[in-house]
């Protein structure tokens, strides 16, 4: 793949001797200033890729580290008669994956794919903004790098076919139908994009999806349509900025 092309600006040798300092601060105590600095290292990886791809190596271990789930940073809210769960670590979890899914375009060459792909696999389990970021990463994967995606096809078809397969409590409002219908409808166009992968149709997992998929009309017509649809999904999620 071709790295992203840019611009050269006066102000890039200065930049360059200092991005790095500035990037250590993805190890501050304080939450918000690792997500800005999270929010300022896609910027770069975005807009002047040169700039961070030699300092790959140091920054990594740091930005997946932010992809975990901190149970201590979730907590119980009482608003009225009603209990709310708060995870006040998902903007930076959602910070990290936007990271993550801006590398793919612009420092492919630069990532360790089957580690990359152990941390997507964990952002299928996650909140719903990070699903639909990770649901677009398989998409883009599938296409850059068939082969490795294709060593964890197993992995990666689980939480899909789980997130296809959860039922909305009935008494929920509307909302929460509209965003698990976005869900399984992202999920079902990364099944695709799998799909079209060379022997992905050999794997256990995958066949027995397709078996559910099949028995079920709704899903079986949401998923046909996925399909004859699911070259001009590849192209447009390959140009797709989420910046």
């Amino acid at each position: 793949m071709q790295i992203k092309r840019e611009e050269p600006q006066g102000i890039d040798a200065l930049l360059r001797t200092c991005i790095g300092d500035f990037l250590k601060t993805l190890q501050d105590p304080d939450l918000n200033v690792r997500r800005v600095a999270l929010v300022t290292f896609n910027s770069a990886a975005h807009n002047k890729p040169t700039l961070i791809r030699d300092l790959l190596d140091s920054v990594l271990p740091h930005l997946y580290n932010e992809t975990k789930v901190r149970k201590e940073l979730i907590r119980e809210v009482e608003m009225g008669p009603f209990k709310h769960t708060l995870d006040d670590g998902l903007d930076i979890r959602k910070a990290a994956f936007e990271c993550m899914y801006t590398l793919l375009d612009s420092c492919l060459d630069r990532l360790d794919i089957f580690e990359f792909l152990n941390h997507v696999e964990d952002g299928l389990k996650d909140h719903y903004d990070i699903k639909m970021l990770t649901y677009l990463m398989l998409v883009r994967l599938a296409h850059l790098c068939p082969s490795a995606v294709l060593q964890k096809l197993d992995r990666l078809v689980e939480p899909l076919r789980a997130t296809c397969t959860t039922k909305v409590k009935a008494h929920s409002v509307k909302q929460e139908f509209e965003k698990q219908d976005e869900l399984k409808r992202s999920a079902m166009r990364a099944v695709a994009a799998l799909l079209a992968i060379t022997d992905a149709d050999k794997s256990p997992q995958m066949n027995e999806f397709l078996s559910y998929i099949k028995s079920n009309t709704e899903m079986a017509a949401m998923f046909e349509s996925i399909q004859k649809d699911a070259q001009a999904s590849i192209s447009d999620s390959m140009v797709m900025d989420t910046s």
